[in-house]
């Protein structure tokens, strides 16, 4: 099939295009660059075609898409703090953004959109959140993904075009852009400094390893039983900061003590040069996957500890690509 990837070039999308050029798709990828990295693209370059282009641009985005049989709608603005700061910059590219690819999704004939969204939807949840939690996002960024599903939606409902969203938890492995709290702590243990933990390092994640999530995503690709769904993209395992910590010393092999500290919420760091702690932070993200395992036959099966592990190895060979933090201007 011809497969377009908005947001190709970034961490997920340029594991989802790898897969697919793998299984002889005729893959097309649509990105800015302003996160992503031709980098994350070595390999098969020359077996995609690479267009830079924004979402917000629906005149290139509909020449990008012409023929395309399947949209994976990957193209986001990550940055918590920028949504909180610019709530329209957030709301301008994944919402209306949004909208211009399902825009061009109807027009170009596209059997199907996965979109990409984010368990950043639910908001403050104790316990295993399935996808019929009520929704009340505590960041902007919740708010603007939980809006692209909306109107996705409408698109599925009314439009005849078939939607499947994925709500991403902690995606992490090879090529995870640097900022995130396990780059950090990978960073520092390969220089030889033990992690840096916020407070007491009993916030729960779900982590879930990127291939694993391409494995659900390629799965809904093909499955017409994931059309009109949205999937929780998680392990349901619940990982706490503390934990992945510990993860991260057993896979760097040294004698390090995790440093606890007592950085306010919104604040920088003293240890961590230029790392702001999230303001309104999630106590807990854990994500129930049972209905994919119902529906599609798929579960997740890299434990944290391979995972880390993996993305460790990688980290050794290719750490000038985590250069010192930079948030989104």
């Amino acid at each position: 099939m011809r497969i377009l990837i908005t947001g190709g070039a970034g961490f997920i999308g340029s594991h989802i295009v790898e897969s697919l050029v793998r299984q002889g798709h005729d893959v097309v990828v649509y990105d800015n660059f302003s996160t992503g990295s031709r980098a994350n693209l070595t390999g098969v370059t020359t077996a995609c075609e690479v267009i830079e282009g924004d979402i917000r641009d629906l005149d290139a985005l509909a020449k990008a898409a012409k023929g395309a049989e399947i949209i994976s709608h990957q193209a986001a603005q990550l940055e918590i703090f920028k949504s909180s700061d610019d709530p329209k910059f957030d709301l301008d590219i994944n919402t209306i953004g949004t909208l211009n690819v399902l825009a061009v999704g109807l027009q170009c004939g596209a059997h199907k959109v996965v979109n990409a969204s984010s368990a950043c939807i639910y908001g403050q949840v104790e316990g295993l959140t399935p996808e019929s939690c009520y929704p009340r996002p505590n960041w902007a960024y919740g708010v603007s993904k939980l809006a692209a599903e909306k109107y996705a939606d409408i698109y599925n409902d009314y439009h005849r075009l078939p939607i499947v969203h994925l709500r991403y938890g902690i995606t992490y492995g090879e090529r995870e852009w640097y900022r995130r709290v396990l780059t950090i702590f990978i960073k520092r243990a390969i220089a030889g400094s033990a992690p840096v933990i916020f407070g007491d390092g009993q916030q729960i994640r779900d982590f879930v390893y990127v291939g694993d999530l391409v494995r659900l995503h390629n799965e809904c690709l093909h499955n017409e039983r994931a059309n009109g769904q949205a999937f929780n993209a998680g392990t349901g395992r619940p990982t706490t900061i503390k934990e992945l910590a510990r993860q991260v010393v057993a896979a760097s092999g040294k004698t390090l003590v995790p440093i606890h500290e007592e950085t306010p919420e919104g604040a920088f760091s003293a240890l961590v040069p230029d790392k702001r702690r999230n303001a309104q932070e999630l106590k807990t993200m854990l994500l129930d996957v049972r209905k994919a395992k119902e529906i599609l036959g798929w579960e997740p099966t890299f434990s944290l500890q391979e995972g880390v592990r993996r993305e460790y190895v990688w980290a050794q060979d290719n750490l000038t690509r985590w250069q010192p933090i930079r948030y989104t201007e």
